[in-house]
């Protein structure tokens, strides 16, 4: 499944519900602009990537109030194909100004090479099967120089549920992503983690929750999920059901260009040396 496929058919199932993930979303979003308290940075243009309802957004602009920063989603293209939305999508959409929004897909942004001087996203790569491309088309867009802030989900993530027995997405361990934006081409990037702590007090409500995090759906044998499964489970667990979220936090800088080569192929570098070297 392509990735924007998977965000907009979680959109069209499920946009009037994701409100409810409303203390989670701004949690995050409080902790991770924190951060950025250690990252001195005076940037012009920034994109906030996946942007999603909005907080990561009005945080930054309080933060770099003479920055010109642009929101990349695709929420944005849900709601005008609909035209239709009310309640807290329509208040949310009427608090954003048309210049300041792009609806885009992240693996394939509208924008110049060499662009951008600082790239945030925050609870984005949850919904991407492959975080690779939107690691590539990040370096591509960002000037020499240029910075990202980037956060997912961790190794950790939902492991109470993977103690019951249920079969849950895999998530990245902290040194793959560390890896990852090392081939890319980034210069020494830093990757910790923190954890947030969930009580559910329905067990439905939960896996729900998951869903429209982009985590996927958690499974029983055979990748299936029945009633009787279902109701075998709840006698097992008690209330609240806990709940882990390990957050990695990724954050580096782009100090030179990079030749993008055909794959199987790679550089050859030469060295002039003095005659009797």
């Amino acid at each position: 499944m392509q990735n924007s496929h998977l965000i907009r058919q979680i959109l069209r199932r499920n946009h009037n519900r994701l409100d409810t993930l409303d203390f989670i979303y701004r949690e995050l979003a409080s902790r991770m602009l924190s951060r950025l308290d250690y990252i001195k940075i005076t940037p012009d243009f920034m994109l906030d990537c996946g942007s999603g309802m909005g907080y990561d957004y009005e945080l930054l602009k309080n933060k770099y109030p003479a920055s010109n920063i642009i929101q990349i989603d695709l929420l944005n293209e849900f709601y005008r194909r609909e035209n239709k939305s009310t309640g807290w999508l329509k208040n949310i959409f009427s608090k954003k100004n048309p210049s300041d929004f792009i609806a885009a897909d992240v693996l394939s942004l509208p924008l110049a090479n060499s662009s951008v001087d600082f790239y945030y996203s925050n609870l984005l790569l949850p919904y991407l099967s492959d975080p690779v491309p939107m690691v590539k088309e990040m370096r591509r867009v960002l000037k020499v120089g240029g910075g990202f802030f980037i956060a997912g989900l961790g190794v950790d993530s939902l492991k109470e549920l993977r103690e019951l027995g249920l079969i849950t997405n895999t998530f990245p361990d902290m040194h793959d992503i560390g890896d990852m934006l090392i081939a890319a081409g980034f210069s020494n990037p830093v990757v910790d983690t923190e954890y947030l702590s969930l009580d559910y007090e329905h067990l439905a409500t939960l896996l729900q929750d998951i869903k429209l995090m982009g985590c996927g759906a958690a499974y029983g044998s055979g990748n299936y999920f029945g009633k009787n499964a279902y109701q075998e489970l709840k006698k097992r667990i008690d209330s609240p059901v806990k709940l882990t979220l390990e957050v990695f936090v990724a954050h580096g800088w782009k100090d030179r260009e990079q030749i993008e080569l055909p794959e199987g192929m790679s550089a050859i570098n030469f060295h002039r040396t003095k005659s009797g070297d």
